[in-house]
């Protein structure tokens, strides 16, 4: 209700489920272990991911289908970022420091190009930066 333009949009059971979805998800990610939420990837595409999203979803105390449910959200919400963050020809919104720039970096020639960003995404991924995790 509080989003600008909604005003009317949202009532109140709806308000309700979202509140309670919240709620569900934050259990869930509180249940997870450091490891986890820095590293998603293991609750998706690592051996063990099925019995790390049924501790994870009994320690929240919710539905595997829950669980199950919010990966796929949040795997929807990854995608849905990393193609705006491709049309918008850059990093991440907030990622950047004062000045537009990440921390250590170099500015870059203003037509720098696709070709320069893949290198910078490819060295980035390499030291261990790029996708962010719950937490």
């Amino acid at each position: 209700k509080m989003i600008p333009g909604m005003a009317g949009q949202i009532d109140n059971s709806k308000m309700r489920e979202i509140e309670r979805r919240m709620k569900k998800n934050e259990a869930m990610i509180c249940s997870m272990t450091k490891k986890e939420r820095a590293n998603p990837e293991l609750l998706i595409t690592d051996r063990t991911a099925r019995s790390r999203l049924r501790r994870i979803t009994q320690g929240s105390g919710t539905l595997l289908e829950d669980g199950v449910q919010f990966m796929s959200e949040f795997q929807r919400m990854r995608t849905m970022m990393s193609r705006m963050q491709k049309q918008m020809g850059g990093a991440a919104p907030g990622a950047a420091g004062p000045g537009g720039m990440m921390e250590g970096e170099a500015p870059e020639p203003a037509m720098a190009g696709n070709r320069a960003m893949r290198r910078k995404a490819k060295k980035q991924k390499k030291r261990g930066g790029g996708a962010r995790g719950f937490g």
